[in-house]
Order: C-alpha cells, then sequence, then structure tokens
C-alpha cells in the first residue's frame, strides 16, 4: 500500500511537463511558398488544454526556465 502519494504526483507532472516542452520545441513549418499549411494545427485537444494537470505541467515549465536563467546569469 502506498502511504505517500506525493512523488508520484510530482513525477507524472513533470512528465506531462517535458511533453508539453517536446511539443513546443517541434521545428515549425514554413510559412511561405506553396506548399505551407493553410491552417494551424494544434497538437492538444480543447479538454486537454484546459486541464489543470497541463496548467501545472506549464507552469513547472515557467519556473525551470526562470531557475535556468538565474544559474546562467
Amino acid at each position: 500500500m502506498e502511504t505517500n502519494i506525493g512523488p508520484r504526483g510530482y513525477y507524472k507532472t513533470e512528465a506531462l511537463a517535458n511533453e508539453l516542452r517536446n511539443r513546443n520545441m517541434q521545428a515549425e513549418p514554413s510559412v511561405n511558398g506553396l506548399l505551407r499549411p493553410t491552417r494551424r494545427q494544434n497538437p492538444m485537444t480543447q479538454e486537454m488544454e484546459e486541464s489543470p494537470a497541463v496548467r501545472v505541467a506549464e507552469y513547472f515549465n515557467t519556473i525551470r526556465d526562470k531557475r535556468m536563467e538565474i544559474k546562467r546569469g
């Protein structure tokens, strides 16, 4: 029986944050030329965008980015 669920929740949120970061870092298609996409594709569904877990994962990424700025500077 698991008595402390905190680490499991943290690791799930961190995995989701990493997945969101990887989706954002994917190469954007060219916006010029004949073969450009006519509409922007959204990798997440509306339900997933509104999920509290996604908001927390985005917050994780924001905190991680600020921490890296402080370490470098």
